[in-house]
């Protein structure tokens, strides 16, 4: 017998968020498309009563991927346009509540502690849609060839290959490290300490020589145009920012997709900044500033 939409809904649902979320880096449409392919299925429910539908749990992963193709194609030039670097929007709890509660992220029923850091979330936007969808489906969730080729329509050899290829150049040009998260946390606050007591000779010896700063406003708020590159002027780039903000804000720490981050908030803002690191050999290689108030209206900001 074939369950119940309800119940596929509840059993489906966080596992069909955690994929649109990866293809999409958005919550919020992420949330649409999944709530838009239970509609559909809804009005196809003859389909599941008379057992057409034989694995609904592949069924609806095929839809929210094919819709997830669909939407990053339709999407490309708006990426494109967009003033500034596009980043993800964050998923984010409370350090101090890290196990999560009620009320936090509408995506709190996902599990966060995986290994698709937001660096590796960034690192997605540089694939095709197709080699996206591949690589997420085998990397974060383990499905095999054979469904991942029914899912985006290619050859099960096709598939194969797009994994392979991808995962050597990943590989070869160490684009990602996968930090241990005690050890990413002690860094991270390593740097708030440093950035705290204005040691910038101690916070310049943390930063990579070719680090690389993202700031996304969306032309919201104000936000670096480029990317900020070498230490040099990231440095720069964050004593400006202390400087500006005259201790009047705070800084709160939090897990962004499920390694130790932090929020810079200031009474003259309405929004927060969102504030994640990546890490190369122990050194700062990537900072990601999400400042866009679109990207940060699902959060619990309380």
């Amino acid at each position: 017998m074939m369950m119940e939409l309800d119940l596929a809904y509840r059993t489906y649902r966080p596992l069909l968020l955690s994929i649109s979320y990866r293809m999409l880096g958005s919550v919020t449409h992420a949330e649409d498309l999944v709530q838009d392919v239970f509609v559909t299925i809804q009005q196809k429910d003859e389909h599941v009563q008379d057992g057409s539908i034989r694995n609904l749990k592949s069924y609806l992963c095929k839809m929210v991927t094919n819709r997830c193709l669909d939407f990053l194609k339709s999407s490309q030039n708006k990426r494109e346009v967009y003033i500034g670097p596009w980043l993800p929007e964050p998923l984010l709890q409370d350090y101090e509540a890290a196990s999560g509660s009620a009320g936090q992220d509408p995506l709190q029923t996902i599990e966060l502690e995986d290994t698709i850091s937001y660096a590796f979330l960034v690192m997605l936007e540089r694939l095709t849609p197709i080699e996206r969808a591949v690589f997420i489906l085998r990397e974060a969730f383990e499905y095999g060839y054979d469904d991942i080729a029914d899912f985006v329509n290619k050859t099960e050899l096709g598939c194969r290959k797009i994994y392979s290829r991808l995962k050597r150049k990943i590989q070869e040009e160490a684009l990602v490290e996968l930090v241990p998260s005690a050890q990413s946390e002690q860094l991270v606050l390593r740097f708030l300490q440093a950035t705290a007591t204005g040691d910038m000779e101690g916070l310049l010896a943390m930063l990579s020589d070719d680090i690389v700063l993202y700031s996304d406003g969306g032309g919201k708020v104000v936000a670096a145009i480029s990317p900020i590159t070498s230490s040099q002027r990231v440095l720069s780039f964050i004593h400006g920012l202390v400087s500006k903000g005259n201790g009047t804000g705070s800084v709160r720490l939090v897990k962004v997709n499920g390694q130790l981050g932090f929020m810079l908030s200031s009474p003259s803002e309405a929004y927060p900044t969102v504030v994640s690191l990546a890490f190369r050999e122990g050194r700062v290689q990537q900072i990601y500033l999400i400042r866009n108030p679109d990207k940060l209206r699902h959060l619990n900001l309380e």
